[in-house]
């Protein structure tokens, strides 16, 4: 099974961050609005069903995590057509949907490397790094400066209780 390779740096400067990125010649892509649903399939296991829209497609993947370390998720990621289509379908055949999340996104490329840097409601923004090596992730944050930070491939539910914030009981966050 595929394994994604991503970290995540929280309470990040943005200016800093996208103007050393820009420093480095990254390719900067414009802001989106991120929409998706959550569907549990195992909790307990940490797998769950993703759809989401980041305003240029529609992906829907199965995600698995075995730890929080760089290189400990499992996807299967494919792009589809509608949004809402999707969520229907879902429904229909019994996934349980767990949550609806919005989240503003600010993607920047560079060497095979994607930079994002995310704003969720109610925590600080936040930088992920994803490529196809953790080789090359480490050297993402190397290029950035970030050797120290605290860093890991935690979901949003761990950021969130990071801040002393309980998402599980809110079904919906949006701007």
């Amino acid at each position: 099974m595929p394994t994604e390779h991503e970290t995540k740096v929280l309470d990040i400067d943005v200016n800093e961050i996208e103007g050393k990125l820009r420093r480095l010649g990254a390719k900067e892509e414009k802001e989106v609005t991120m929409r998706r649903w959550v569907f549990d399939m195992n909790p307990k296991g940490r797998e769950w069903i993703r759809l989401r829209d980041n305003g240029k497609n529609v992906t829907l993947a199965y995600k698995k995590k075995s730890g929080s370390g760089i290189s400990d998720t499992e996807e299967i990621e494919t792009e589809i057509g509608d949004f809402d289509k999707a969520y229907d379908l879902l429904s229909k055949i019994n996934f349980k949907a767990r949550y609806y999340r919005e989240s503003k996104r600010r993607m920047f490329r560079l060497k095979g490397m994607e930079f994002t840097i995310d704003t969720w409601p109610k925590v600080p923004a936040l930088l992920e790094i994803e490529a196809e090596s953790e080789k090359r992730v480490r050297e993402g944050l190397r290029l950035l400066g970030l050797g120290g930070k605290d860093i890991g491939n935690m979901c949003m539910i761990d950021v969130y209780k990071k801040y002393g914030i309980d998402v599980d009981s809110m079904e919906e966050m949006r701007f």
